[in-house]
């Protein structure tokens, strides 16, 4: 239970960097963000996504090898796997959703309208 915490914890940096590294205001001054938290953002996101979707994935199968121990073990780390697998869905999608809308519009990869 305490791996699946600190994956869930994993997840949530790892949607707010989505947010961040998809954001305009955050690559420059206006928005008031400090450097090394852009530094952070730009060297560690990468790594931290693989490094989650890797402890995620060794979670859920010890979860589906363990399934039939406990019916309360069963519920309650089922239902936290499966928040983590949307928080780390989420980082994903909202990561890759605006380089897609940039290359259909015809524009570079990471690209900011606003």
């Amino acid at each position: 239970m305490l791996a699946t915490l600190l994956v869930f914890g994993l997840g949530v940096v790892l949607v707010w960097f989505a947010f961040l590294r998809e954001s305009r205001e955050f690559w420059t001054n206006a928005g008031g963000y400090p450097i090394w938290l852009r530094d952070l953002v730009l060297w560690s996101y990468l790594p931290l996504f693989a490094a989650t979707g890797f402890g995620l994935t060794l979670l859920s199968m010890a979860w589906v090898s363990r399934l039939c121990r406990s019916i309360r073990f069963m519920l309650g780390e089922g239902a936290m796997l499966v928040i983590c697998w949307g928080l780390f869905a989420s980082s994903g999608y909202i990561a890759f959703a605006n380089n897609v809308r940039n290359l259909i519009d015809g524009r570079d990869l990471h690209y900011h309208d606003h």
